[in-house]
């Protein structure tokens, strides 16, 4: 078996899912449909006869029904999915990225030269040169010191007192808990090398591990603006940082409202610039940076301007028709999807088309009283008709997925027989239901009788009766919030749940799945695999992956993590080994069930006539494809 290309990968030190509201960031596609991506050389345009402009040139408006929120550093604070590909617009030269198919590689625009060496105590030494030239949109020279910083500031306690960053990004490497925790200023596994160079030694206990070449990955921070007056020095007992530096200086630089680096990050080196935000309408402006080197191809962007702008799922449509905007990503739901093909067939826009590396879901809350109870969660998915669901929010354009996996994935698509075979389908059952709760002792009433067969059951908890109750939080002006209001409140009421609504906002939603808001049982949320799926974080036991967006579905259960363990040490060439692992882990998941998946679907761009050469997949998304993008003046 080859290794398939459509990967969910990761990066180390950015092992976090963007989520999105379910419904709403969602896009869908025909999963029978024999209509594979175009390549990069056969995207459509409208006009063959437009000549593509030799300097950065126009604006493009991009509509996202997820709204852009006020928070730029990376994903650590806020893993919303707009802002998760904002930060790949205004942050670059990370020394490993990901290419067109989704392989892993050294940026060869970034690293002049790396090395591995496997050390005899079982540790691995990555040492990676940068190349000279690359500077910060300000001019000054990015060198090996702003590598190193990036790894000694998110890593260390000092930035963990800003908000509770969770400062992992030295997690895998020798002497991380040490630095962490405060009880020396040197971080033994990371060195300054020269004033290009810099080397991370990786803890054996963190090897072999299936994406191993993320280990040598750093991005640069701007020293100069986050740490004035520190420095990055080395001494045999690892690097450090001298100087001043404090929380207190951090929640300056970085965490005030005005000029923090969080919310105003000024100086960057990606291939756009970040130049305004307005709180209000939700709008984000970034201008082209003409420092920018270029990407691992040496592409830079050719669109002068990019803004950023909400729209509404009901009437995005309209607005691309009218010019008011001019990209709308990953489109779903048969409404959505067959009003932008109706543009397409009367040449008012076009499409692009591909599969999804994720999928839409109701997430559970295991923390949460009754949600931590496995029984109560797979009851509730037998309350719900999920084939039904799918085909009445997406007119046909999703299929329903049974486990931890979206349509794109290789392990998937290796794996549907076994699928059908293997795993639960949680078919509509109430009887099921019913059965679930009563051996999980839901047999009471109110009053403390045995259960009369209608009504809200209760439980002795300790002593005390408590009903079942399910706090269920979601969005407004939200199909898929809409479509689960019809169509579960009944039938949990016929098992004896009561399921009690919150509608909110996104970022108060997101306040409640990573515990600094109020918490609910459960969440309609779509979420992405980024690159590199991690599912040893995301389902870790460990408190430190209980936090930052990792484990956001706060399950603790030892044998789901001990199956997502299995995973890490695959070598990454060893497909047959990792399917294998895979299909157990999904199986495990399936059981445990800490998520109702609701469908995976096939994404559809549809973007404005003066809009050439776009081409984005499950792993070339719309943040990489802008690169290669441009527009008519």
């Amino acid at each position: 078996m080859q290794k398939k290309k459509l990967l969910s990968l990761l990066l180390a030190g950015a092992t976090v899912l963007s989520l999105a509201a379910c419904g709403q960031q969602t896009v869908t596609t025909n999963p029978s449909a024999s209509n594979p991506p175009a390549s990069p050389s056969q995207s459509q345009t409208a006009d063959e006869t437009a000549t593509k402009p030799t300097e950065p040139t126009g604006q493009l408006i991009i509509g996202t029904t997820t709204d852009l929120e006020n928070d730029f550093y990376d994903s650590s604070f806020n893993n919303n999915a707009t802002n998760y590909k904002l930060y790949d617009l205004i942050h670059g030269y990370g020394t490993i990225t990901s290419d067109i198919d989704g392989e892993w590689i050294y940026d060869p625009t970034v690293v002049a030269s790396h090395e591995e060496v496997e050390n005899e105590d079982g540790t691995k030494t990555y040492t990676v040169t940068i190349n000279d030239g690359l500077v910060w949109s300000d001019g000054t020279p990015i060198t090996a010191k702003d590598y190193v910083f990036q790894l000694l500031l998110e890593s260390s306690p000092e930035m963990n007192a800003v908000d509770g960053y969770p400062s992992q990004a030295g997690y895998p490497l020798v002497g991380y808990q040490d630095y962490f925790d405060g009880n020396t200023k040197n971080f033994a596994g990371v060195h300054l090398v020269d004033d290009m160079t810099y080397s991370v030694t990786v803890s054996a206990s963190e090897l072999p591990y299936h994406y191993d070449i993320t280990y040598a990955s750093a991005a640069p921070r701007p020293m100069h603006v986050i740490a004035p007056g520190c420095d990055v020095v080395d001494a045999p007992e690892g690097a450090m940082i001298t100087g001043d530096f404090t929380s207190d200086l951090l929640l300056k630089t970085i965490n005030d409202p005005t000029t923090g680096y969080r919310y105003n990050p000024t100086v960057t080196c990606g291939p756009y610039l970040f130049d305004s935000y307005d709180i209000s309408s939700r709008q984000g402006v970034v201008v082209v940076n003409p420092n920018y080197a270029g990407d691992y191809r040496g592409v830079k962007p050719m669109i002068e301007k990019i803004i950023i702008k909400t729209v509404k799922s009901d009437t995005m449509m309209n607005e691309l028709a009218s010019g008011s905007v001019d990209l709308l990503f990953q489109c779903s739901g048969a409404d959505t999807i067959d009003a932008g093909l109706n543009l397409v067939e009367a040449g008012e826009a076009q499409d692009n088309t591909f599969f999804r590396n994720g999928y839409g879901k109701v997430q559970f809350d295991c923390s949460q009283f009754p949600t931590d109870s496995e029984n109560v969660r797979k009851a509730i998915a037998y309350c719900l008709d999920r084939n039904q669901f799918a085909y009445q929010y997406s007119g046909g354009y999703a299929s329903v997925v049974h486990s931890y996996y979206g349509l794109a994935q290789w392990e998937y698509q290796e794996s549907k027989d076994w699928i059908d075979q293997n795993l639960n389908t949680y078919e509509k059952n109430i009887d099921e239901a019913k059965k679930l709760l009563e051996e999980d002792g839901w047999t009471l009433n109110a009053d403390g009788s045995a259960y009369s067969g209608t009504g809200t059951r209760y439980k002795d908890v300790n002593g005390e009766l408590k009903p079942l109750v399910i706090q269920w939080c979601n969005t407004s002006n939200n199909p898929v919030s809409e479509l689960l209001a019809t169509m579960l409140p009944e039938a949990m009421a016929e098992a004896g749940m009561e399921l009690k609504a919150t509608t909110t906002d996104f970022p108060t939603m997101l306040a409640g799945v990573d515990h600094s808001g109020e918490i609910y049982n459960m969440y309609n949320l779509a979420t992405g695999f980024a690159l590199a799926s991690s599912p040893w974080y995301y389902f870790s036991t460990d408190p430190v992956w209980m936090q930052g967006g990792y484990n956001s579905n706060w399950i603790a259960d030892e044998e789901l993590a001990a199956a997502a363990e299995a995973l890490k040490p695959i070598p990454y060439e060893d497909t047959e080994a990792w399917l294998t692992a895979w299909q157990n882990f999904i199986a495990i998941w399936n059981d445990k069930l800490p998520d109702i998946p609701l469908y995976s679907d096939e994404y559809y761009d549809f973007y404005s006539n003066k809009l050439h050469d776009w081409y984005s997949t499950s792993v070339w998304e719309w943040s990489r494809a802008v690169l290669d993008a441009w527009v008519e003046a």
